[in-house]
């Protein structure tokens, strides 16, 4: 998903660095005693950088570990990827492990369980935009604000969020990383949100380790105003992409609701295409076409 997801990726994660107990507890209910978050092991190395594994301990005694899979949008092989890394982290701990999918925005043919042959998995999905965002206003707890913006209802109260946040927090790198993931996460959905944080919150996000990470993913680059600029073009750069995954994922679901599975070739021309214009016509075809032949002859 390239540079694009990889912002919101290093903003949950900037997040979770700090509040990953707080997390846990309340998305997944788990009651965590103690936490720490797992290297990816060198036989992992083709992981992606979305997997958030962590080994958590609860209240009753258990101890397992905790895989969370960052997704900003949803992807039809998803369930087997998280079932490869399942495993890996059950080979290379030897503890159970809790999947779950961390949803940052709203997606169709969401599941929780997958199926085929002999084969059944299932995990978890928490889905930031089916949860109510004054609910978890109301916690108190400023480690979740970040997450408000992208929840029900969080546009709406996202400058009484954003001063909570700010104001509950003292001074340091905790509040001006949690507001930089804010402002972050906040680009997936609008424009407007992170300027208005930057503007009121610039001199304090400068300090947050996210800052480094921005940079280090090249957002910044060639830019002269700082911070700002840096994050503005990777919420754009991001919102670009975003609109041409989703424009080869619908052009994928049509074909497949109408003739079934996709020859792996084909699927892979389109995720490879990088014109909107282009695969807008495609989907005007896919929803036309009488065969997947005809289809394969229009693209060739």
């Amino acid at each position: 998903m390239g540079s694009a997801m990889a912002s919101y990726d290093a903003a949950v994660k900037v997040i979770l660095t700090h509040c990953r107990e707080a997390a846990l507890e309340y998305f997944l209910d788990l009651q965590v005693v103690e936490s720490e978050i797992l290297e990816l092991p060198q036989e992992t190395a083709t992981l992606r950088r979305s997997d958030f594994p962590v080994r958590v301990r609860t209240e009753d005694g258990r101890v397992f570990v905790v895989l969370l899979e960052v997704q900003s949008r949803w992807e039809r092989d998803l369930p087997l990827r998280l079932l490869e890394y399942d495993v890996r982290y059950r080979l290379k701990t030897g503890l159970s492990v809790l999947p779950a999918v961390l949803l940052l925005t709203p997606s169709g043919a969401v599941v929780e369980r997958f199926e085929d042959g002999g084969l059944r998995y299932a995990f978890r999905v928490l889905s930031l935009a089916a949860m109510d965002a004054r609910e978890v206003l109301r916690t108190g707890n400023p480690c979740l604000y970040p997450f408000i913006p992208l929840m029900k209802g969080g546009v709406e109260i996202f400058d009484e969020a954003e001063r909570a946040l700010a104001d509950r927090l003292p001074a340091g790198r905790d509040r001006a990383d949690l507001l930089t993931g804010m402002a972050l996460l906040s680009g997936l959905i609008s424009k407007e949100l992170p300027k208005k944080l930057l503007n009121r919150r610039r001199e304090l996000m400068m300090e947050s380790a996210a800052y480094e990470m921005i940079k280090r993913e090249g957002y910044e680059e060639g830019l002269q105003r700082g911070l700002e600029r840096g994050i503005q073009q990777g919420i754009e750069q991001g919102m670009q992409q975003g609109m041409l995954e989703e424009a080869r994922e619908m052009v994928l679901e049509a074909l497949a609701e109408r003739f079934g599975v996709i020859p792996d070739d084909l699927e892979k021309r389109i995720l490879a295409m990088d014109s909107r214009r282009q695969l807008k016509e495609l989907l005007r075809q896919a929803l036309r076409v009488q065969s997947l032949e005809d289809f394969q002859e229009i693209l060739t």
